[in-house]
Protein backbone atom coordinates (compact mmCIF):
# COMPACT_ATOMS: atom_id res chain seq x y z
CA UNK A 1 0.00 0.00 0.00
CA UNK A 2 1.44 3.65 -1.00
CA UNK A 3 1.57 5.54 1.61
CA UNK A 4 2.43 9.53 1.70
CA UNK A 5 3.89 11.62 4.37
CA UNK A 6 1.21 13.46 5.39
CA UNK A 7 -0.73 10.59 6.72
CA UNK A 8 2.25 9.46 8.35
CA UNK A 9 3.89 12.05 9.98
CA UNK A 10 1.75 14.88 10.99
CA UNK A 11 3.83 15.61 13.99
CA UNK A 12 5.19 14.49 17.29
CA UNK A 13 2.41 16.81 18.54
CA UNK A 14 -0.41 14.59 17.01
CA UNK A 15 -0.92 12.15 19.93
CA UNK A 16 -4.01 10.56 18.88
CA UNK A 17 -2.51 9.72 15.51
CA UNK A 18 -1.83 6.12 15.00
CA UNK A 19 1.24 5.32 12.94
CA UNK A 20 2.09 2.20 10.54
CA UNK A 21 -0.84 -0.06 11.69
CA UNK A 22 0.46 -1.29 14.57
CA UNK A 23 -1.43 -4.42 15.60
CA UNK A 24 -2.88 -3.47 19.10
CA UNK A 25 -3.22 -7.60 19.73
CA UNK A 26 0.55 -8.46 19.38
CA UNK A 27 1.18 -10.51 22.89
CA UNK A 28 4.81 -11.23 21.55
CA UNK A 29 5.78 -7.40 21.82
CA UNK A 30 4.05 -4.21 21.20
CA UNK A 31 7.41 -3.33 20.77
CA UNK A 32 8.27 -5.19 17.88
CA UNK A 33 6.34 -3.18 14.95
CA UNK A 34 7.53 -5.33 12.29
CA UNK A 35 7.43 -5.04 8.44
CA UNK A 36 5.52 -8.83 9.32
CA UNK A 37 2.99 -9.52 6.00
CA UNK A 38 2.03 -13.00 4.22
CA UNK A 39 4.14 -13.29 0.99
CA UNK A 40 2.29 -16.10 -0.44
CA UNK A 41 -1.65 -15.37 0.16
CA UNK A 42 -4.18 -12.66 -0.72
CA UNK A 43 -3.82 -11.13 2.68
CA UNK A 44 -0.74 -8.57 1.46
CA UNK A 45 -3.04 -5.78 3.07
CA UNK A 46 -1.78 -6.97 6.79
CA UNK A 47 -0.59 -3.82 8.44
CA UNK A 48 2.96 -2.56 7.82
CA UNK A 49 4.63 -1.33 10.67
CA UNK A 50 8.32 -1.46 12.08
CA UNK A 51 10.56 -2.59 14.70
CA UNK A 52 13.18 0.02 16.66
CA UNK A 53 16.43 -2.05 17.34
CA UNK A 54 19.79 -1.08 18.95
CA UNK A 55 20.85 0.65 22.39
CA UNK A 56 19.27 4.26 22.19
CA UNK A 57 15.62 4.43 22.03
CA UNK A 58 14.14 6.99 19.29
CA UNK A 59 10.07 7.33 19.44
CA UNK A 60 8.76 7.78 16.16
CA UNK A 61 8.68 11.04 14.56
CA UNK A 62 11.89 11.77 16.51
CA UNK A 63 11.17 15.94 15.48
CA UNK A 64 10.49 16.23 18.85
CA UNK A 65 13.95 14.98 20.08
CA UNK A 66 16.55 17.52 19.10
CA UNK A 67 20.28 15.54 18.48
CA UNK A 68 23.04 16.77 18.88
CA UNK A 69 24.37 20.19 16.45
CA UNK A 70 26.50 19.95 13.79
CA UNK A 71 29.53 22.07 14.18
CA UNK A 72 29.75 23.25 10.75
CA UNK A 73 27.34 23.39 7.63
CA UNK A 74 27.74 20.03 5.03
CA UNK A 75 28.40 22.75 2.91
CA UNK A 76 30.80 24.88 4.37
CA UNK A 77 34.38 25.77 3.41
CA UNK A 78 33.37 24.63 0.19
CA UNK A 79 33.90 20.90 0.91
CA UNK A 80 31.58 17.66 1.17
CA UNK A 81 32.20 16.28 4.52
CA UNK A 82 32.80 12.82 4.93
CA UNK A 83 30.06 9.87 5.72
CA UNK A 84 30.77 9.73 9.62
CA UNK A 85 30.79 13.57 9.64
CA UNK A 86 27.58 13.94 7.92
CA UNK A 87 25.71 10.77 9.76
CA UNK A 88 27.52 10.14 12.49
CA UNK A 89 25.65 12.21 15.07
CA UNK A 90 22.24 10.70 14.03
CA UNK A 91 22.97 7.92 15.42
CA UNK A 92 25.17 8.98 18.41
CA UNK A 93 24.36 12.50 20.59
CA UNK A 94 27.88 11.99 22.26
CA UNK A 95 30.94 13.00 20.86
CA UNK A 96 33.38 10.02 19.44
CA UNK A 97 30.55 7.46 20.76
CA UNK A 98 30.72 5.57 17.62
CA UNK A 99 33.46 3.30 16.94
CA UNK A 100 35.77 3.66 14.10
CA UNK A 101 34.70 0.94 12.44
CA UNK A 102 31.23 2.26 12.92
CA UNK A 103 32.30 5.30 11.30
CA UNK A 104 33.86 3.63 8.11
CA UNK A 105 30.72 1.41 7.69
CA UNK A 106 28.87 4.48 7.39
CA UNK A 107 31.52 6.13 5.24
CA UNK A 108 31.44 3.06 2.73
CA UNK A 109 27.23 3.45 2.27
CA UNK A 110 27.22 7.35 1.89
CA UNK A 111 26.44 8.90 -1.25
CA UNK A 112 26.53 12.44 -2.35
CA UNK A 113 24.50 14.38 -4.47
CA UNK A 114 27.24 16.21 -6.54
CA UNK A 115 26.76 17.24 -9.90
CA UNK A 116 29.24 16.09 -12.46
CA UNK A 117 32.25 18.28 -12.03
CA UNK A 118 31.98 17.15 -8.29
CA UNK A 119 31.88 20.78 -7.29
CA UNK A 120 28.30 21.55 -5.23
CA UNK A 121 25.59 19.06 -4.47
CA UNK A 122 22.54 19.45 -6.59
CA UNK A 123 19.97 22.67 -5.39
CA UNK A 124 16.07 23.25 -6.26
CA UNK A 125 15.54 27.00 -5.95
CA UNK A 126 11.63 27.26 -5.75
CA UNK A 127 10.12 31.05 -4.70
CA UNK A 128 13.54 32.39 -2.97
CA UNK A 129 13.73 29.43 -1.03
CA UNK A 130 16.32 26.62 -2.35
CA UNK A 131 16.25 23.27 -1.15
CA UNK A 132 20.19 20.63 -1.27
CA UNK A 133 20.26 17.03 -0.97
CA UNK A 134 23.38 16.62 0.58
CA UNK A 135 23.87 12.83 1.20
CA UNK A 136 22.39 9.72 1.86
CA UNK A 137 23.11 6.88 3.87
CA UNK A 138 21.20 3.84 2.14
CA UNK A 139 20.57 -0.16 3.07
CA UNK A 140 17.60 -2.24 1.23
CA UNK A 141 15.50 -0.92 4.28
CA UNK A 142 16.31 2.21 5.51
CA UNK A 143 17.55 5.54 3.79
CA UNK A 144 18.47 8.73 5.72
CA UNK A 145 18.70 11.29 3.57
CA UNK A 146 20.32 14.76 4.35
CA UNK A 147 19.08 18.28 3.24
CA UNK A 148 20.01 21.80 3.58
CA UNK A 149 17.23 24.04 3.81
CA UNK A 150 17.81 28.15 3.12
CA UNK A 151 14.50 30.12 3.46
CA UNK A 152 13.65 33.18 1.72
CA UNK A 153 16.41 36.60 2.20
CA UNK A 154 15.21 38.07 5.60
CA UNK A 155 13.49 34.81 7.38
CA UNK A 156 15.09 32.55 10.16
CA UNK A 157 15.05 29.44 10.86
CA UNK A 158 15.44 29.14 14.55
CA UNK A 159 15.70 26.27 16.54
CA UNK A 160 12.19 25.44 18.11
CA UNK A 161 11.07 24.16 21.46
CA UNK A 162 9.42 20.79 20.96
CA UNK A 163 7.29 21.11 23.76
CA UNK A 164 5.31 23.62 21.81
CA UNK A 165 6.32 23.25 18.22
CA UNK A 166 8.31 21.68 15.46
CA UNK A 167 8.77 21.97 11.84
CA UNK A 168 7.46 20.57 9.38
CA UNK A 169 8.43 19.03 5.34
CA UNK A 170 4.37 19.68 4.51
CA UNK A 171 1.61 21.84 5.03
CA UNK A 172 -2.33 21.19 5.87
CA UNK A 173 -3.58 21.06 2.75
CA UNK A 174 -3.70 17.83 -0.10
CA UNK A 175 -1.60 20.30 -2.06
CA UNK A 176 0.89 20.39 0.58
CA UNK A 177 1.99 17.16 0.88
CA UNK A 178 5.23 15.08 0.71
CA UNK A 179 5.42 12.89 -1.34
CA UNK A 180 8.29 9.78 -2.86
CA UNK A 181 6.78 8.96 -6.08
CA UNK A 182 8.65 5.73 -8.12
CA UNK A 183 9.38 5.61 -11.43
CA UNK A 184 5.92 4.86 -13.67
CA UNK A 185 5.61 1.27 -13.76
CA UNK A 186 8.80 0.20 -12.09
CA UNK A 187 6.67 -1.78 -9.17
CA UNK A 188 3.31 -3.83 -9.10
CA UNK A 189 0.39 -1.26 -8.37
CA UNK A 190 0.67 -0.07 -4.12
CA UNK A 191 3.83 -2.53 -4.14
CA UNK A 192 5.48 0.64 -2.42
CA UNK A 193 4.85 1.47 0.85
CA UNK A 194 7.60 3.62 3.20
CA UNK A 195 7.68 5.41 6.37
CA UNK A 196 9.63 8.59 7.15
CA UNK A 197 10.52 10.26 10.14
CA UNK A 198 11.71 13.87 10.22
CA UNK A 199 14.72 15.26 12.16
CA UNK A 200 15.74 19.01 12.49
CA UNK A 201 19.48 19.67 13.17
CA UNK A 202 20.45 22.50 15.43
CA UNK A 203 23.09 24.60 13.58
CA UNK A 204 26.01 27.17 14.62
CA UNK A 205 24.13 30.40 13.97
CA UNK A 206 19.97 29.57 14.81
CA UNK A 207 19.28 33.42 13.92
CA UNK A 208 20.21 33.08 9.93
CA UNK A 209 17.72 31.34 7.09
CA UNK A 210 19.53 27.95 6.87
CA UNK A 211 19.16 24.83 8.84
CA UNK A 212 19.82 21.17 8.13
CA UNK A 213 17.40 18.16 8.50
CA UNK A 214 17.47 14.80 7.79
CA UNK A 215 14.92 12.53 6.85
CA UNK A 216 14.64 8.69 7.61
CA UNK A 217 12.64 6.83 5.19
CA UNK A 218 12.20 2.83 6.65
CA UNK A 219 10.72 0.36 3.59
CA UNK A 220 7.26 -0.89 4.19
CA UNK A 221 7.39 -2.13 0.73
CA UNK A 222 6.15 -5.68 -0.98
CA UNK A 223 7.46 -7.74 -3.44
CA UNK A 224 11.10 -7.74 -2.03
CA UNK A 225 11.60 -3.80 -3.45
CA UNK A 226 14.64 -2.08 -1.76
CA UNK A 227 14.85 1.19 -1.48
CA UNK A 228 18.31 1.29 -2.69
CA UNK A 229 17.56 -0.90 -6.06
CA UNK A 230 18.71 1.80 -8.73
CA UNK A 231 15.04 2.60 -9.64
CA UNK A 232 13.96 6.73 -9.46
CA UNK A 233 12.32 7.81 -6.67
CA UNK A 234 11.57 11.51 -6.79
CA UNK A 235 10.98 13.36 -3.57
CA UNK A 236 8.60 16.10 -3.93
CA UNK A 237 8.90 18.74 -0.69
CA UNK A 238 6.17 21.37 -1.33
CA UNK A 239 7.36 24.01 1.29
CA UNK A 240 8.26 24.40 5.31
CA UNK A 241 6.00 24.90 8.31
CA UNK A 242 6.00 25.17 11.84
CA UNK A 243 3.31 23.24 13.39
CA UNK A 244 2.15 24.71 16.73
CA UNK A 245 0.88 22.31 19.60
CA UNK A 246 -2.61 23.18 18.76
CA UNK A 247 -1.74 21.41 15.03
CA UNK A 248 -1.92 24.56 13.24
CA UNK A 249 0.52 25.29 10.49
CA UNK A 250 2.01 28.69 9.72
CA UNK A 251 3.64 28.59 6.36
CA UNK A 252 7.84 29.90 6.42
CA UNK A 253 7.65 29.58 2.35
CA UNK A 254 6.20 27.38 0.00
CA UNK A 255 7.32 25.65 -3.79
CA UNK A 256 7.75 22.92 -5.49
CA UNK A 257 11.16 20.86 -4.80
CA UNK A 258 11.60 17.60 -6.88
CA UNK A 259 15.06 15.40 -5.91
CA UNK A 260 16.09 12.24 -7.57
CA UNK A 261 17.18 10.04 -4.46
CA UNK A 262 16.72 6.73 -5.87
CA UNK A 263 19.81 5.97 -7.75
CA UNK A 264 22.96 4.84 -7.53
CA UNK A 265 23.79 3.55 -3.53
CA UNK A 266 25.95 1.37 -2.31
CA UNK A 267 24.68 -2.23 -0.14
CA UNK A 268 26.38 -3.78 2.11
CA UNK A 269 24.65 -6.85 3.37
CA UNK A 270 25.97 -10.49 4.78
CA UNK A 271 23.87 -12.89 3.92
CA UNK A 272 23.68 -15.88 6.82
CA UNK A 273 23.24 -19.47 6.59
CA UNK A 274 19.83 -19.76 8.17
CA UNK A 275 17.30 -21.68 6.14
CA UNK A 276 15.63 -24.30 7.85
CA UNK A 277 16.07 -22.75 11.36
CA UNK A 278 13.42 -23.10 13.74
CA UNK A 279 11.76 -21.09 16.77
CA UNK A 280 8.65 -22.73 19.00
CA UNK A 281 6.58 -20.16 21.21
CA UNK A 282 5.89 -22.52 23.82
CA UNK A 283 2.46 -20.95 25.42
CA UNK A 284 0.89 -20.11 21.88
CA UNK A 285 2.25 -23.38 19.82
CA UNK A 286 2.98 -22.34 16.75
CA UNK A 287 6.87 -22.62 15.39
CA UNK A 288 8.71 -20.31 13.15
CA UNK A 289 11.01 -21.54 10.40
CA UNK A 290 13.56 -19.49 8.95
CA UNK A 291 13.95 -19.19 5.45
CA UNK A 292 16.45 -16.18 4.97
CA UNK A 293 18.52 -13.57 7.51
CA UNK A 294 20.80 -10.43 6.34
CA UNK A 295 22.70 -8.22 8.10
CA UNK A 296 23.54 -4.60 6.77
CA UNK A 297 25.33 -1.89 8.99
CA UNK A 298 21.75 -0.55 9.18
CA UNK A 299 19.27 -3.09 9.83
CA UNK A 300 18.77 -6.93 9.98
CA UNK A 301 15.98 -8.60 7.54
CA UNK A 302 14.36 -12.02 7.42
CA UNK A 303 12.32 -14.21 5.76
CA UNK A 304 10.07 -17.37 7.37
CA UNK A 305 7.19 -19.27 7.66
CA UNK A 306 5.15 -19.77 10.60
CA UNK A 307 2.74 -22.49 11.35
CA UNK A 308 0.45 -19.56 12.77
CA UNK A 309 -2.32 -18.66 10.72
CA UNK A 310 -4.05 -15.00 10.86
CA UNK A 311 -6.17 -14.72 13.37
CA UNK A 312 -7.95 -11.30 15.40
CA UNK A 313 -6.08 -12.40 18.63
CA UNK A 314 -2.38 -12.40 18.17
CA UNK A 315 0.15 -11.75 15.27
CA UNK A 316 3.28 -13.64 14.10
CA UNK A 317 6.82 -12.40 15.83
CA UNK A 318 9.44 -13.82 14.48
CA UNK A 319 11.48 -15.10 17.48
CA UNK A 320 13.73 -13.95 19.91
CA UNK A 321 17.33 -12.59 18.16
CA UNK A 322 20.62 -11.72 19.67
CA UNK A 323 23.30 -9.96 17.94
CA UNK A 324 26.58 -10.92 19.50
CA UNK A 325 29.85 -8.61 18.88
CA UNK A 326 33.51 -10.51 19.03
CA UNK A 327 34.19 -8.65 22.27
CA UNK A 328 31.29 -10.19 24.00
CA UNK A 329 28.64 -7.21 24.19
CA UNK A 330 25.24 -8.20 22.13
CA UNK A 331 24.80 -5.01 20.03
CA UNK A 332 20.82 -6.34 19.95
CA UNK A 333 19.28 -8.41 21.80
CA UNK A 334 15.39 -9.10 21.59
CA UNK A 335 15.06 -12.30 23.49
CA UNK A 336 13.29 -10.91 26.36
CA UNK A 337 10.63 -9.67 23.90
CA UNK A 338 9.11 -13.11 23.74
CA UNK A 339 9.02 -13.98 27.61
CA UNK A 340 5.26 -14.04 29.18
CA UNK A 341 4.58 -14.33 32.93
CA UNK A 342 1.31 -14.18 34.53
CA UNK A 343 -1.75 -13.42 32.55
CA UNK A 344 -0.58 -11.35 30.11
CA UNK A 345 -2.49 -13.01 27.22
CA UNK A 346 -5.26 -14.86 29.63
CA UNK A 347 -7.59 -13.25 27.20
CA UNK A 348 -6.42 -15.34 24.28
CA UNK A 349 -7.67 -18.27 23.54
CA UNK A 350 -4.86 -20.27 22.96
CA UNK A 351 -6.17 -23.97 21.82
CA UNK A 352 -8.99 -21.77 19.40
CA UNK A 353 -5.49 -19.95 17.44
CA UNK A 354 -5.69 -21.71 13.66
CA UNK A 355 -2.66 -23.41 13.45
CA UNK A 356 -1.32 -25.58 10.67
CA UNK A 357 0.62 -28.61 10.63
CA UNK A 358 3.60 -27.39 8.41
CA UNK A 359 4.80 -24.31 8.17
CA UNK A 360 2.79 -21.89 5.38
CA UNK A 361 2.05 -18.50 5.52
CA UNK A 362 5.47 -16.75 4.70
CA UNK A 363 6.53 -13.23 6.38
CA UNK A 364 9.32 -10.80 6.27
CA UNK A 365 10.38 -8.74 8.63
CA UNK A 366 13.13 -5.94 9.08
CA UNK A 367 14.51 -4.46 12.02
CA UNK A 368 16.16 -0.83 11.66
CA UNK A 369 19.12 -0.50 14.24
CA UNK A 370 19.68 2.81 15.88
CA UNK A 371 23.45 2.54 15.85
CA UNK A 372 25.41 1.54 12.46
CA UNK A 373 26.78 -2.29 13.06
CA UNK A 374 30.42 -2.75 11.84
CA UNK A 375 29.82 -6.16 10.24
CA UNK A 376 33.79 -6.99 10.59
CA UNK A 377 33.05 -7.47 14.41
CA UNK A 378 29.68 -9.22 14.53
CA UNK A 379 31.00 -12.94 15.84
CA UNK A 380 27.32 -14.25 15.55
CA UNK A 381 23.89 -13.91 15.46
CA UNK A 382 21.90 -15.86 18.04
CA UNK A 383 18.09 -17.52 17.15
CA UNK A 384 16.53 -19.90 18.87
CA UNK A 385 19.05 -21.19 20.64
CA UNK A 386 21.92 -21.84 17.82
CA UNK A 387 24.48 -19.35 17.32
CA UNK A 388 24.88 -18.57 13.62
CA UNK A 389 28.41 -17.56 13.02
CA UNK A 390 29.29 -14.20 10.63
CA UNK A 391 32.10 -13.90 8.67
CA UNK A 392 32.72 -10.88 6.96
CA UNK A 393 36.22 -9.13 6.08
Amino acid sequence: MKRNISDLLDGYLAEDMELGGVPPYSPSRIKEITMNHIMNTEHNDQPKTKARAGRRPMRLLIAAAVIAAFSVSALAAGRILGGGELFGNVFSQEKDALSQGQLDAIDQLVQSFETQDGSIPTAVTSNGATITPVAALADENVYYLRLRVEAPAGAVLPDLDPETSCYQLFGPEKEDSLTLEPAEGAYPEYAFGYQMEFRPLPDSDPSDNIKEFVIEMTNLSDDGIALNDGVSKVLTIRGLWTQAQDKSYTPIFTGEFAFDIGLNFQSQTAALPVEGLTWHHDLLDYTNTLQAMTLSPLSLSCEYKCTLQENQWVGWGVGPIKIVLKDGTAFFDDTEGYSFTGNQISDIPIADLPRSQEPSSVHRMMIPFDEPLDLTQVDYVEYGGEKIPVNVE
